[in-house]
């Protein structure tokens, strides 16, 4: 009888011991592995944004991430407003377009209905956000807008304080944008971008034709200003011009079609 309660006790003990091994090196599960790469993948998205709120729903991949401010009193926010700051968001989702745009319409604590509604795309509030979720059907690519409710919040400042200075501001130009942003490309980049309007001086003298060429002053003077820059090239037909700026490569869109000066700097994180 004792012989037999010992052999129970070591069969037990054998067993425990088995089943201690085979959890320790229990291969991970589906959902352990997504949660990992989830957190890989915020690698890509911005300090600060809100993603306890705003969830990107069935993340597979974040293509980038950035915050726009944007001040062009021409430029309406996709909320009708003008002077709005954004986080913008491009992911690969594993959701549907209907499920995706199910899972966003329902997260929201009210949701905006326009007039003309897209299939493509929902409107709503989460918290101190205003929120626009689009999904355009073929491919997998989840598109978010997340607006701040003040575009002069503090908290927008840090994003900023290190936009390089690369490029000679005159009186001829007024900044209408900028944005800050990770790109998950070329092993991961960072993104400066701003744009200009270039104040016209008109017809002064009234002689019926515009007195100056501002376009054609700062063409000159930015060309003056980085030809002996390390990378320079300047395409004539489009108006880029692009140069390197110690670890930055920048390019510089000179539109007239559009009135404005685009610069945009990009470089690697590991930089």
């Amino acid at each position: 009888m004792k012989n037999s309660k010992w052999i129970i006790f070591i069969l037990i003990l054998v067993l425990g011991v088995f089943l201690i091994f085979n959890l320790k090196n229990k291969p991970k599960t589906t959902e352990q592995s997504l949660s990992l790469n989830n957190k890989n993948e915020q690698t890509f998205l911005i300090e600060g944004f809100p993603i306890d709120k705003v969830p990107l729903y069935k993340l597979n991949n974040v293509s980038s991430n950035k915050i726009f401010v944007n001040t062009d009193p021409i430029n309406l926010s996709g909320f009708g407003e003008n002077n709005f700051a954004y986080y913008n968001v491009v992911f690969y989702s594993d959701a549907s377009q209907e499920e995706f745009l199910n899972y966003y319409k329902n997260l929201f604590e009210s949701q905006i209905v326009e007039e003309f509604e897209s299939p493509d795309m929902v409107k709503g509030i989460i918290g101190q956000y205003k929120v626009s979720a689009a999904h355009y059907g073929s491919g997998n690519t989840g598109y978010l807008q997340v607006h701040l409710a003040d575009y002069k919040d503090e908290s927008i400042n840090k994003y900023f304080l290190d936009f390089p200075d690369v490029l000679e501001i005159n009186s001829s130009l007024v900044e209408h944008e900028k944005s800050y942003g990770l790109l998950n490309q070329k092993g991961g980049e960072i993104e400066y971008t701003k744009y200009f309007t270039v104040v016209d001086s008109g017809d002064q003298n009234n002689d019926g034709s515009d007195d100056v060429d501002e376009f054609l002053l700062l063409e000159e003077e930015y060309k003056k200003e980085h030809k002996d820059k390390v990378g320079y090239a300047y395409d004539e037909k489009t108006g880029t011009m692009k140069w390197n700026d110690k670890e930055f490569e920048v390019t510089l869109a000179i539109s007239r079609d559009h009135g404005r000066i685009y610069l945009m700097l990009r470089k690697g994180l590991d930089k």
